[in-house]
């Protein structure tokens, strides 16, 4: 019987041992009998970087190292630069990630079956097994200005309830951490945007999904811990990365006029928050400058010589 090909990519930033115990969690619990590792060293700290090299011992396993960070989006397409160009799935899992389950298996089955599904996801939990949701809905200024409980009422199909499920749901899109994705479709949309440093990418992608007719589900019965927020630290930056990439996909995907809107519900939301930190009001003085695309972390970052 014929098997799929699925090429699994993670990138590693500075965080060497959560890398490892990902792979080991991959190669403990997939039955699939055809499928890659592919590991993007996102420019790490040269000593994090030389912790991975056991992983060079390990069979279809690819280990290779950016000498720039590349973000998100960069490292992922750096990753499928050197995955099987004939592979069928790329499956992109976040590297402080561990597999409860045969999530490949699971999740290839699932594609094979439906062919009008875009891109699935696995059920995530927290590490005390408490769950996390693995969707989201799109950012809208239905949303923002109406709030949730309105849209779920206004426009149930586009807002699931956020809850457990046993069985697969049509969802709007699936979270990052966890992102399979028939390579066929993905080569059609051209990827991930790279503009994206940090941020957002899942909602770009699961944008251009759905407008060549893709279908995105939740898959329950794949199961996977995230241990989220250890990959990358929040700080003030980081925060404000979030929104460079946000008012990226606003200025993508809305018109100008909902922009402003957009801009001025997020002023308002941080700027009232100005007494808890100055922060909330420097955030705020940046979102209604625009969120500039040249102030990204993307263009602070440093090759390395090694």
């Amino acid at each position: 019987m014929h098997h799929p090909s699925i090429s699994i990519i993670l990138l590693n930033y500075n965080t060497s041992q959560l890398t490892l115990h990902c792979v080991e969690s991959i190669r403990n619990h997939t039955q699939w009998p055809n499928y890659e590792i592919v590991v993007v060293d996102n420019n790490s700290r040269y000593e994090d970087y030389l912790k991975l090299e056991p992983l060079r011992d390990i069979p279809n396993l690819t280990l290779v190292r950016s000498r720039i960070n590349l973000g998100f989006s960069g490292g992922n397409m750096m990753g499928v630069q050197y995955a099987d160009p004939e592979t069928d799935y790329y499956y992109f899992l976040n590297n402080d990630c561990l597999l409860l389950n045969d999530v490949c298996t699971i999740l290839a089955t699932f594609m094979e079956q439906h062919p009008n599904a875009g891109i699935v996801g696995a059920q995530m939990f927290k590490p005390n097994r408490e769950l996390r949701y693995s969707f989201g809905y799109f950012p809208s200024l239905g949303l923002k200005y109406l709030g949730h409980g309105f849209m779920k009422w206004y426009r149930p199909e586009q807002h699931p309830a956020l809850k457990a499920y046993q069985e697969p749901l049509e969802v709007p899109f699936i979270m990052g951490s966890t992102l399979f994705i028939r390579a066929t479709d993905f080569r059609e949309v051209s990827g991930f945007d790279i503009t994206h440093f940090l941020y957002v990418e899942e909602e770009d992608l699961a944008r251009k999904m759905h407008a060549i007719g893709k279908v995105l589900y939740l898959v329950p019965e794949a199961e996977y811990i995230h241990l989220e927020g250890q990959s990358t630290a929040p700080c003030y930056e980081i925060i404000r990365e979030y929104h460079i990439s946000l008012f990226h996909y606003f200025r993508k995907h809305h018109s100008y006029p909902a922009v402003v809107l957009f801009q001025l519900f997020y002023a308002f939301k941080n700027g009232k928050k100005f007494y808890k930190h100055r922060n909330f009001s420097r955030l705020a003085f940046f979102i209604l400058k625009g969120c500039p695309m040249g102030e990204s972390l993307r263009y602070r970052q440093k090759i390395s010589i090694q």
